[in-house]
């Protein structure tokens, strides 16, 4: 998977995962009878959807972690192979 496609996923997942906590507080909250609104209802969602997230996201963080990785070493043989380019050049 691709650097780029497995930062969306779990980006999306992460805001997805936001929203859902988000709703999902402030329909508890008016079943309850005391809404909640503004600045307490996103600590709240942020709150609990990090809490979530790291059990529900554990599969695209890993996938994330690896196509960084593999990233950094695709980089690394290309610079590598820039060097010895560069050091093979011509001698005159």
């Amino acid at each position: 998977m691709s650097l780029r496609r497995a930062f969306l996923a779990y980006t999306l997942g992460r805001l997805g995962l936001f929203f859902l906590v988000a709703v999902i507080v402030w329909g508890a909250s008016g079943l309850v009878g005391s809404q909640v609104n503004g600045l307490t209802l996103l600590l709240l969602a942020l709150i609990g959807s990090s809490v979530l997230a790291l059990f529900v996201l554990r599969r695209q963080r890993d996938r994330f972690g690896e196509a960084i990785a593999a990233d950094r070493v695709a980089k690394a043989e290309a610079q590598a192979a820039r060097r010895a380019r560069l050091n093979d050049g011509p001698t005159t």
